[in-house]
C-alpha cells in the first residue's frame, strides 16, 4: 500500500529553499579559502549584513566585499534587468513605490551598503549559477559612466541618490564612487545542488593558497566539513552578543580553516612565527608524517618548535661554516630521513637516526647539534622531501 509516491507533491519550496541556502553557503565556504594565502582575506561574515562579506586587510586598512548569492534551477535562464534591478524598461520613475522597488531589489540591496560603509564598501557583487543577458551588463556599465543611450538607465542615474539614501543627501563624488561598485559573478560552477563541483574547486583552492596536497577522502571530508562551517556561521542567534562575539560567532577565519583541515593552530602558530613563509603547508606536511608514525600531539607540537631552532639555527650556520661543510651535513641528514622514511617511519627509529647523525663524522664537526636540533633538522628533511 506505498499510495504516497503515487501522488504529486503539493509543498517542494523548503526543498528547493534548502538547495539555494547551500550553494550560498557554498560560495562563502570557497571565498574564505583565500585566507590560507596569509595575504589580504582575513575573515568572510556568513550571512551578515548580506548572504556573505569578504574582510580585507591592505596595508592595515579594512575594506568590505559584500555578495549576494541569487540562483536559477535551469542552467538556461538568465538574469534580466528587471530581475536584478527591478527596473521596468518602459514609463517613468515618479513614485515613491517605484523608488522603493529598486532598492529593495538584489542590486538596490546591495548599494545601500556602499551607504552605510562608504570607502570601507570597496565592492558590491552579484554571484549567480546563470548568466546574466547582456543588458545587465550594459546597464552596470552605463551606471559606472554616468550617461547612457537608454531612457530607463538615464532615468535610474538621475535617482540614484534619492534611491539609495533617501533619507540623507549624499554629495556628489560619493554617489559617483557607489555607482561604480557594483560587479557581476556569472555561470559560477563551483555552487550546485550536490559537493562534487564544490569539492573540485576546493580541493584545486586549497592548493592553488597553501599548496596542500590532500587525498580524495579527505577532498571529500573537507568540502562537507567547509559547508557545515558557513552553515552554523549563517545560523547562530546573534542578538546580545559584544562585537567581538558576532565576529567569531559569524565569521570564519584562519582558526576554523585549520580545524577544517586537521592542522593544529599551535603548530602553525609556532611555524609562522619562527619566520615559515609557507607554515600551513609545513604543519600539515608535519602532522601528516609524523601521525602516520605514531607520534602523539604533544610530540607534533615539539617538531615544530625543534624545526623552528633549526632553521634559526641554519641561519646562523652559514655564516660560521663553509658551505661544503654544511652541504655534507644536510645530505647525511637527507639520507637519514630518507631511510627512516623508508623503513617505515616509526618513531622509535627516529631516535635511533638522530644518535646516528650526533656521532656521526660530519656531525662531530657541529658541537652545538644537540637531540632537540638534529630532531627539528629531521623534521625539516621530511617537510623538504615531502615538498619536492
Amino acid at each position: 500500500m506505498d499510495i504516497i509516491h503515487e501522488k504529486l507533491p503539493r509543498e517542494t519550496v523548503g526543498r528547493d529553499t534548502m538547495v539555494r541556502f547551500r550553494m550560498q553557503f557554498q560560495a562563502a565556504a570557497f571565498a574564505a579559502l583565500e585566507i590560507l594565502s596569509g595575504r589580504e582575506v582575513d575573515r568572510i561574515y556568513c550571512d551578515y549584513h548580506d548572504d556573505f562579506v569578504v574582510r580585507r586587510n591592505v596595508a592595515g586598512v579594512v575594506e568590505y566585499y559584500f555578495f549576494q548569492v541569487k540562483t536559477k534551477g535551469r542552467a538556461n535562464q538568465q538574469w534580466d534587468v528587471d530581475g536584478v534591478f527591478a527596473l521596468k524598461k518602459t514609463g517613468a520613475l515618479d513614485t515613491p513605490e517605484k523608488l522603493e522597488a529598486i532598492r529593495s531589489s538584489i542590486a538596490g540591496k546591495l548599494f545601500v551598503h556602499t551607504v552605510e560603509f562608504g570607502e570601507q564598501c570597496r565592492a558590491v557583487t552579484v554571484l549567480s549559477n546563470v548568466h546574466f543577458k547582456g543588458e545587465v551588463y550594459d546597464l552596470v556599465a552605463d551606471l559606472a559612466a554616468g550617461t547612457s543611450s537608454k531612457k530607463y538607465t538615464l532615468q535610474l542615474i538621475e535617482k540614484f541618490a534619492t534611491i539609495i539614501s533617501p533619507d540623507k543627501p549624499l554629495p556628489p563624488e560619493q554617489v559617483e564612487a557607489a555607482r561604480k561598485k557594483l560587479m557581476l559573478q556569472p555561470n559560477v560552477q563551483y555552487i550546485g545542488d550536490t559537493l562534487e563541483a564544490f569539492g573540485i574547486a576546493a580541493h584545486n583552492a586549497i592548493w592553488k593558497h597553501s599548496e596542500i596536497e590532500l587525498h580524495q577522502q579527505e577532498v571529500e571530508r573537507i568540502a562537507k566539513s567547509l559547508v557545515t562551517l558557513v552553515e552554523e556561521k549563517s545560523c547562530v542567534p546573534i542578538s546580545g552578543l559584544s562585537k567581538a562575539d558576532i565576529d567569531l560567532a559569524t565569521g570564519v577565519g584562519l582558526e576554523d580553516l585549520l580545524q577544517v583541515l586537521s592542522i593544529s593552530t599551535q603548530v602553525y602558530q609556532t611555524l609562522q612565527q619562527g619566520g615559515d613563509p609557507a607554515a600551513i603547508k609545513t604543519a600539515s606536511i608535519l602532522q601528516r608524517k609524523l601521525k602516520e608514525a605514531g607520534t602523539p600531539d604533544a610530540m607534533i607540537e615539539s617538531a615544530s618548535r625543534a624545526k623552528v631552532a633549526w632553521d634559526v639555527w641554519m641561519r646562523n650556520a652559514r655564516h660560521t661554516y663553509p658551505d661544503f661543510t654544511i652541504n655534507v651535513l644536510l645530505e647525511e641528514i637527507d639520507k637519514k630521513c630518507k631511510a627512516w622514511l623508508l623503513g617505515g617511519g616509526v618513531l622509535a627509529d627516529l631516535e635511533k637516526c638522530i644518535t646516528e647523525l650526533q656521532e656521526s663524522p660530519i656531525g662531530k664537526k657541529f658541537p652545538t647539534l644537540d637531540i632537540d636540533l638534529l630532531f627539528g633538522a629531521l623534521c625539516a628533511a621530511i617537510v623538504r622531501r615531502a615538498a619536492r
